[in-house]
Formats: structure tokens, C-alpha cells, sequence
């Protein structure tokens, strides 16, 4: 009986940090929109999954260092690198017009580890929330 309720109590407590957390992903001809509480990530459309999930970890990652954990095959044959240019919108960011921070970065992911490292091209802020 005490594992089914802890069953139960995980199950519940599961479902209500996912709710707390505001994820959506909308899909257009030639992009992929993410939003993550108030910034909007734009990926082409041929972005993978895995690449979008890394890009985002690492964007709301504090520090400039890169942390990753090193495979066997990355050490021995080094890293298979996927780049793409990606887009972050931070909505009201600021009180005043223009509101918005429109961030572009260069981001190259390894496909066999969790090594990624991104690159600021550009940044300005914009005016697209009322």
C-alpha cells in the first residue's frame, strides 16, 4: 500500500512541475518556433530535436564555459560537429519601447556527446510586445 501511494505521489508531483513550466513548440514552413516562459527560440525546420534541446540548455546556461561530457569515441576520434544559426527573442525584457532582445547566435552541437559551444553574432532590441 505505502508503494502505491509514493507511486501516486511521484506521478502527481511529475505532472505539476510540468505544468509550471511554460513549453510550446510551433511549427512554420521553413521554421520551428519554441517558447520557453518569455523567449522564443526560431530553428530552421531541419533542425532536430535533440540539437533544439541541447541549443536552449545551453542558452540559459549562466556561465561562458563550455560543460560537456567527453564520450569514448569524441577523445578518441574527436568531436562531429552540427552548426546552425538560431534566434532568441526575450519578450519585455525592458520597461520601456523597444521592449524585446532579439539575440542571434551561431551554436555548434556534437551529435555523439553532450559538447555545444555558441557564438553571439548579433543583438538589438526590438519592438514586438505592446
Amino acid at each position: 500500500m505505502k508503494k502505491f501511494i509514493a507511486i501516486v505521489m511521484v506521478v502527481v508531483s511529475l505532472f505539476s512541475v510540468m505544468s509550471i513550466s511554460v513549453f510550446a513548440t510551433e511549427e512554420r514552413e521553413d521554421t520551428i518556433i519554441v517558447t520557453v516562459n518569455e523567449t522564443e527560440f526560431i530553428f530552421d525546420a531541419d533542425t532536430t530535436e535533440e540539437f533544439r534541446n541541447k541549443a536552449i540548455a545551453a542558452y540559459f546556461n549562466e556561465s561562458d564555459e563550455d560543460v560537456a561530457t567527453y564520450g569514448l569515441i569524441c577523445t578518441l576520434f574527436g568531436h562531429k560537429l552540427e552548426s546552425k544559426v538560431i534566434t532568441a527573442i526575450t519578450h519585455k525584457k525592458r520597461a520601456t519601447d523597444p521592449r524585446c532582445l532579439r539575440e542571434t547566435y551561431e551554436m555548434q552541437a556534437c551529435s555523439r556527446c553532450d559538447y555545444i559551444t555558441k557564438s553571439l553574432i548579433s543583438s538589438s532590441y526590438i519592438s514586438c510586445c505592446a
